[in-house]
């Protein structure tokens, strides 16, 4: 009996280690601070809490060059979370994994509204969103994500 408390204490000692251990802050609120940082052009703030292996793909420097070339010029007036759902994402190194979907809707000044959905992976008990595919793909090819015919980005030598 002893051996199985032991055996059942390991392995629940083992899980609080993994990788994935599920972030004690709420994803809307999180979310929104990401957007926050992404639409007042404070992508070196973004960047530290971006997935470590999207950081790999767009290391800090070329980040924040790339994104500086399109600033948001518009800021939203409001951030509003419509919903949070589980969702499967890609992430930097092909795989699948589960995420936190979170619907955004962006209030503009004359009553115009976009929503975007910001995926959140869960990495080491803390929270990390996900580039969208899009600019992933841009910076997997080393281009900046400002429109399609753009240039490599800028070297950092």
């Amino acid at each position: 009996m002893s051996r199985l408390v032991l055996l059942l204490a390991v392995v629940a000692f083992a899980g609080c280690g993994s990788s994935n251990a599920q972030p004690k802050d709420d994803p809307g609120a999180f979310a929104v601070k990401i957007v926050g940082q992404i639409v007042h052009n404070k992508y070196s703030t973004a960047w530290a809490d971006l997935h470590p292996l999207d950081q790999k793909v767009a290391p800090y420097a070329e980040y924040v060059q790339c994104e500086a070339r399109s600033p948001v010029i518009a800021a939203p007036r409001t951030v509003q979370v419509l919903s949070v759902g589980a969702e499967s994402v890609a992430i930097g190194d092909g795989s699948f994994v589960e995420s936190k979907a979170v619907h955004v809707r962006l209030g503009f000044v004359g009553g115009f509204h976009v929503v975007q959905t910001v995926h959140l992976v869960a990495e080491h008990g803390k929270w990390k969103w996900v580039l969208p595919p899009a600019r992933f793909r841009d910076y997997k090819a080393h281009k900046c994500p400002v429109d399609a015919d753009s240039s490599p980005p800028p070297s950092t030598t």
